[in-house]
């Protein structure tokens, strides 16, 4: 399960980049209007996606 929420996760924040702006919580984030927001929603996500990877590879028993 942490797999599929890391890839999910990792997805979501590359298809924001490529695109340059994403949808969350019946908001919308543009690179061009709100910069900083969008670069916190994105560190936040990317977080949770690294958490996410880090948490699989210790059920598997890699770390």
């Amino acid at each position: 399960m942490t797999l599929l929420l890391a890839i999910i996760f990792f997805v979501f924040v590359v298809g924001a980049i490529r695109h340059g702006y994403f949808s969350f919580a019946n908001v919308e984030y543009s690179f061009h209007e709100h910069p900083v927001q969008f670069l916190i929603v994105l560190i936040i996500m990317l977080g949770a996606a690294i958490l996410c990877t880090y948490l699989w590879f210790k059920e598997m028993g890699f770390i």
